[in-house]
This record gives C-alpha cells, structure tokens and sequence, in this order.
C-alpha cells in the first residue's frame, strides 16, 4: 500500500487540542443561591479547584479521534497497486451504437460498458491523463486530456447510448488527434465488436480490447418497402435469424393501428425469409411489421429491430423529359414508374434537339447533352455524353470485379446477373458517392451540388443485359426518386437514426413543425436546402407543413435496417490496422484508491458520536429533573 498524500498525516496535530479540550476543568464563580436540588448531577461534572484534570477514559474522545484518523488517512490517498487494462496515458473508445441497447448483460451493454471504463478510470495512477470518445453516429468527446476522476465519472455519468450504428471511422479520427503522436499512449476500446471487419487505420501508440456481451441470440426485422404495383401495392419484408439455432417467430403487419396479416415463420440458424403481400389498398397509410415469440414469452434481448414503419402517400407528378434518339427501355420505365408524367425530345431531321421552354423536374439525357437545359436542373446521364460537370474518359471492356456499394440507393440492387459490354471512364466528383464500380471505374454514381442533384450511368442500356433483370427497375426508381422526390421529401425512403432528410416545402408554406416518435417537436422554417436531423428516434415521424391556407402532414420512417447493429454476437477479435486484437488482459501496474471507503467510516463514526452525545445529555436531564422519592 501506497500514499499518494502523505503530508495529509501532519493534520494528526489536532488531535492534541481535542485531548486537551478533555483535560480541561471549568472554574466557576460561586454564587449563592436558595436551593441546588436541580443542579446536583451537573455540579458533579464541574466541581474543581484546578484548572486541568486527569485524562480519564471517554467512549465520546475514542469516537472523535478515530473520526480524525479516518479523515486523515483519507486525505492522505492510499492506494493498493493493483493490474489494470491500462496505465499511464489513456484515450477510451465507449461504443454507445444501438447493439449497446441489448440487455443480455443486466440492465444492458451500455451499463456494463460505463461500469468498465468506471472501474478502468480507478484503477489508473492519479497523474494520468485520460480522454473519453462516445463512439454513436456522430462520435464526441465526453471530457478531454484531464487527470481529475470526478471530472471523468461525470462525463461517464453523462454518456448516452444511440439507437443507429457508430461511425468508427470519425472516432478513430478523434482518437488520433487526442493522441497528438504521443506513443506512450493506450487507447481502450470498449465495444461488443461492432466494429468494421477492414479498413480502420492504425493507431498510435497500445491498443486493448475489453469485449462486452454474452448471447447473440438475436431476429430482426432487415427490410421492410412499399411500392406501387398495377391497381394497388405491394409490401416486402425480410425477417433475419441471427441466432445460432433456429427460431420460430411471429411477423404481424398492420396499417395504421389495424391488423391485416399475421404469418408464422421458421427461421434455421443465421438465415432469413420473406413475404411479399401484393394488391394493398393503393391509398397514404403508415404500415408497420413487428415480430413476437408464438410462446408469448421475450423474443429476445433486443427488441429495437423487432419492429420496422413503411410509409406509402401519394404523390403529386412529376415532369420528366427524356432527350434521347429513341429508347424503348427508357420510355418504358418512366411510363410505369407512379407519380412521372414523362416527356420525350428526340433530334430533328438535321439532328437539332428543341428543349421546351416548360420547366421539368429531372432531365434523362441519353447519350446527348444538347444546349437548353435550364441551369441547376436536376439530371440523369445515361451512356453518359461529355459535360461541363464532371469528366467523360474513353469506353473500356474491363467489367472485372463488378462490387456494388452499400448505399440507400443500392438497396436491393442484385448484379450478380447483370452484363455489360463496354463503358465510358468517368471520374466521379468529390460531390458524388460512386454506387456501382469495377475495377477499371465507376459504373453508376449520384450525388448533389449546389441544391442541383445529378446522377450518371456510364453505358449504353442497349449494350448490357440490366434492362433484361430484376436490378433495372429497382435502380433506376431508386436513382428517379432521389434526383426528383415525389413530394417534399421521399417517404418511401427508410432512414437510418441520425440520416438526415431534405425537405422541400411548398412556396406557401410559413412554418414547419416536426413531431417525433417519443413526442418531442421541432420547428423548422422553410428555407432553401433545408435538412432534418433530429432523427434519433426509432419509428414514423410527422412533419406538418403550416400555411395561412391550412395544415397539411407528410410522414417519414426511421428503422435500424442495419446487420452489423442486429448481428449482436459479442467478437472474440476486433481488426484494428494490420493488427488483430483479442480481449484485453489486466497486466498493467494500476492503483486503486480507497480512500472514499475511509470517509465514508468518518462518516458513520460521526453518526454514532452525535447521537451519543445526544442521549447521554438526554440522560443526565431526565435524572436531574426526575422527582424523589
């Protein structure tokens, strides 16, 4: 044992003026009074011709020094050398993603995360300087560089677990800058090992791994979409077992508040299965799906996947003009996609294109990119023609490992069929996320500039089989309804907590208010390229669009669609760098502290002796005024 204080121990002083104030006698003036029948037990105490006595045994002087010595000792610091995770220099990673949420760990993982990193700060020498990173969606520093540990249990005390997935990537960022090239540093993470399988950088310094959880008995609910389909719609929805045995579950849809279907699933270990319902009622309706155990027992340990929103209204119509030599696939699908009045300019006989005066809401320009086209319109190449925008390279035939990205609009996108002959190089703006690649360069790519967003598929339809397969309608409405939403936002679109949604209001409209799943409300005002991002919460959101005409509410979805949040299986390593990182084992030299158990005795000494004291001055009252017998 150690005593990181040990001048506290000259404060052992006082404990000669609490002596001496034992050894004193009172001297009093005599007086002389009628009668001293009610002062006789007090008197006793008094009587003395000498200002000091003998020190004589006193239960109330034992309690009182043994106050002072638990105050003492306690203001001195001892410290056991105990082995600790960590030494020296610390930055902890604390993953607070929403596989945080599972309560295989009583209460949750969280809890069990918070309670490590306590135990962890303890047990760490009383010079080190620790940094703290939440690491959810957004990752932020709970406290900085500081050595002081009731700064550092507030901000434990003060981080909030998230409901979406954590973005490791910035928090390693964080972690980098706060490390500052020191190398005698340890960053912790502290994680159930959600972490990405690649492409995290190293970092300086120690890295260690304390794993949380115990069960990744887990199902999900992992897709749940409208869309219009001939006279009404349909609903697709994917149930994911992500158990280690199989599991029997009941998926129970409702519209509203109202129960339309209900379908048991058997679900072997770690597979999924689907229902697709056709011919809904094509009418505005919040759909929800939700999963429970046929047993009416707990269907798992992670309820925040076990039920998913889909939202269907109907939109107004949307002015597309296709400028092409002619494109039966492309005429055929702006035809039946709801919501799309098409349009089409074809060359004239001189090869001269007229773009109408009219304004459209999204441009298909197919192989050409004639003059006309209003600035800051919204615009989708495809085979794509050389532009002022981005650049246009020369065809190449290298289709080799054909990857697509995971992206919102890739989902649901299978090119496992799908061919292509020849494409054009392109070179995707800084602006843009690249959505289908091959080795030899992107395919596809979206994104948005300056409120104009833009799109480019860089080959011919006619020289590839996509129109052929599954994949073309789904990526080309994906793509449509991103670059032309079908109303002031895409509701159809799921977003994931912490996305955030462009909203486009009416000209009309003079305050927005929107209502979250948990009721809180938010008040926006309508502005250009203004964007929502208040959705932490899991559900369906209302935003209400206010006008001196009236009010008018469009809702949107946010779900945890999200494998590597409902995969709950704690990882035995974590890939970090080139390095692989197993759980962390206690092998540094830490210290743990104890003196708050020391106050805490000064504490309930102190308890005692007033009430001693109390009781005995209780005592001798009670006996001096008690009549005789």
């Amino acid at each position: 044992m150690q005593f990181l204080a040990p001048l506290a121990f000259w404060l052992a002083v006082l404990a000669i003026p609490i002596i001496l104030l034992y050894m004193l006698k009172l001297r009093r003036k005599q007086v002389q009074v009628s009668s001293t029948l009610l002062w006789q037990q007090a008197l006793r105490e008094q009587q003395a011709n000498a200002p000091w006595q003998k020190l004589k045994r006193n239960l109330l002087l034992l309690l009182q020094l043994l106050i002072l010595a638990a105050l003492i000792f306690a203001l001195a610091r001892p410290a056991w050398q105990t082995r600790a995770v960590a030494s020296g220099s610390v930055i902890v990673l604390l993953d607070a993603s929403a596989s945080m949420n599972a309560t295989d760990v009583s209460p949750t993982r969280f809890e069990a995360a918070r309670k490590t990193v306590r135990a962890l700060v303890d047990e760490l020498a009383g010079d080190a300087v620790v940094t703290i990173i939440e690491v959810g969606y957004t990752p932020r520093a709970l406290v900085t560089s500081t050595s002081d540990k009731a700064v550092l249990r507030q901000a434990i005390d003060g981080a909030q677990v998230t409901q979406g997935s954590a973005d490791w990537q910035s928090a390693f960022a964080l972690a980098s800058g706060a490390a500052r090239d020191d190398q005698n540093i340890t960053t912790v993470i502290v994680s159930d090992g959600g972490l990405p399988e690649s492409g995290l950088p190293a970092l300086a310094g120690e890295v260690r791994y304390v794993p949380i959880g115990v069960t990744g008995d887990n199902l999900a609910i992992s897709a749940l979409a409208l869309r219009a389909s001939g006279g009404g719609l349909q609903l697709f929805t994917e149930v994911h077992n992500f158990s280690d045995t199989a599991r029997s579950v009941t998926l129970s849809l409702y519209l509203g508040q109202t129960l339309f279907a209900s379908r048991p699933l058997d679900l072997p270990a770690g597979k999924s299965a689907s229902i697709t319902l056709e011919d809904l009622p094509n009418a505005p309706g919040i759909y929800k799906a939700h999963l429970s155990d046929p047993q009416n027992s707990t269907l798992d340990s992670f309820p925040l996947d076990d039920t998913a929103f889909a939202i269907y209204q109907a939109a107004s119509a949307r002015r597309v003009l296709l400028v092409s030599k002619g494109n039966i696939y492309l005429e055929q699908l702006l035809a039946s996609l709801p919501g799309v009045q098409p349009y089409r300019a074809v060359p004239a006989a001189d090869g001269t294109i007229q773009i109408p005066s009219d304004p459209f809401d999204l441009y298909v320009l197919d192989g050409l990119n004639p003059p006309g086209i209003p600035a800051g319109a919204n615009l989708l190449y495809v085979n794509t023609p050389p532009n002022p925008l981005f650049t246009v390279g020369s065809p190449f035939t290298d289709m080799k490992n054909v990857k697509v990205n995971e992206h919102i609009l890739t989902r649901f996108v299978d090119w496992s069929n799908v061919h292509v002959l020849q494409a054009k190089k392109l070179i995707a703006p800084e602006w843009a996320d690249v959505l289908i690649e091959a080795d030899a360069g992107p395919l596809v790519f979206a994104g948005e500039q300056n409120g104009q967003r833009i799109a480019a598929v860089g080959f011919d339809l006619r020289e590839s089989d996509l129109p052929l397969q599954i994949a073309y309608p789904i990526l080309f409405s994906n793509l449509i309804n991103y670059l032309v939403p079908p109303s002031a936002f895409d509701a159809s679109r799921s977003l994931e907590p912490g996305d955030g949604l462009s909203i486009v209001p009416d000209p009309g409209v003079e305050q927005i208010l929107v209502a979250t799943p948990l009721e809180h409300a938010f008040t926006l005002r309508p502005e250009a390229n203004l964007t929502f991002t208040e959705t932490d919460e899991l559900g369906y959101y209302a935003v209400n669009f206010i006008s001196k005409s009236g009010t008018s509410v469009e809702y949107f979805a946010v779900n945890l669609f999200d494998e590597a949040e409902s995969d709950l299986r704690p990882r035995e390593t974590v890939q970090v760098g080139q390095s692989t990182l197993t759980a962390a084992v206690a092998e540094k030299v830490g210290q743990r502290e104890f003196w708050p158990w020391l106050a805490g005795l000064a504490l309930i000494v102190l308890l005692v002796e007033w009430q001693m004291f109390h009781r005995r001055n209780l005592s001798t009252l009670l006996e001096t005024v008690r009549p005789k017998a």
